[in-house]
């Protein structure tokens, strides 16, 4: 996939309201409440799941300063196999679920997820979602996929 974009319009001028509450979703929702390195995994394995390199590949920096470590990474698509933390595993399995099978999150999940976080920090955490799910294939369907699988860091 090139790394050359296939337009030069943006979101705001192809469409001008859409880009203004794109804009306004991200100046309300961001940047949150929940720790900044369990939506790192988050976003890391929404990026597996959708088959993106940009987004499995991508590392923030910010969350590198606040704990984020690669290792956290070995056991992403298995979070009962690994030293995580319990509060992230369980948003492992979320991301897992709401990305291929919701129905398999189970009222004992969310029972768990409920009692690491806020109701408005599930909230986030499904926002995040939604947002890196097509934002993963807007990357990809725009051209801006990098060629490879190498760790960017931002």
């Amino acid at each position: 996939m090139s790394t050359v974009a296939r337009t030069n319009t943006t979101l705001a001028e192809a469409a001008p309201e859409l880009g203004a509450a794109q804009a306004h979703f991200q100046k309300v929702a961001y940047p949150g409440s929940v720790d900044l390195v369990t939506r790192e995994l988050l976003r890391i394995l929404s990026g597996r799941l959708s088959h993106c390199m940009l987004c499995r590949n991508l590392r923030l920096n910010a969350a590198i300063d606040r704990g984020f470590d690669e290792s956290m990474v070995r056991h992403l698509e298995d979070p009962s196999d690994s030293d995580l933390p319990a509060r992230q595993r369980v948003v492992l399995r979320l991301t897992h679920a709401f990305l291929t099978a919701p129905e398999t999150f189970s009222a004992a999940d969310w029972s768990e997820l409920r009692s690491y976080y806020s109701d408005e920090q599930v909230a986030e955490l499904l926002l995040d979602l939604v947002r890196f799910r097509p934002g993963s294939k807007l990357m990809v369907a725009g051209g801006f996929e990098p060629e490879g699988d190498d760790l960017v860091y931002a």
